[in-house]
């Protein structure tokens, strides 16, 4: 049986304008407490900018979407799942553009969030920022 995660994540859009998801994550029994939760060690920033570092080739080495060799972390929508041990519950935490059946889907089956156990919140540190 799947363990479930938390983590971080974003959805890139590539040249074709198909958007990816794109994920960091730790299982629960791996998290970190933060307050009264459990979540990811690893920050938005942190992450991306080690991505970033591995250039275009280095990603698509991985199996991973070029964006981040071109673009800053806040261009493309993002969020966070954290775990509630208190009601037994994942919260995601994302910009509001991925409040969709399709996003949402998809975040709970990348990080094996068990059916009826989890909501979906706005959180301002999640929204877009236009490229500049």
């Amino acid at each position: 049986m799947p363990v479930p995660c938390v983590g971080i994540f974003w959805f890139v859009r590539d040249a074709d304008g198909v958007s990816t998801l794109l994920a960091d994550k730790t299982s629960i029994d791996a998290a970190e407490p933060y307050g009264d939760c459990l979540t990811h060690p690893t920050g938005h920033a942190e992450f991306w900018d080690g991505l970033s570092r591995l250039g275009a080739a280095g990603l698509k080495a991985r199996g991973l979407p070029t964006a981040p060799a071109w673009h800053e972390y806040e261009e493309f929508p993002r969020g966070r799942v954290v775990y509630w041990p208190g009601n037994q519950r994942f919260v995601i935490y994302a910009d509001r553009r991925l409040h969709r059946h399709e996003f949402i889907n998809q975040i709970a089956a990348e990080f094996d969030l068990p059916e009826g156990r989890y909501t979906v919140q706005a959180d301002p540190h999640y929204r877009r920022q236009p490229r500049r």
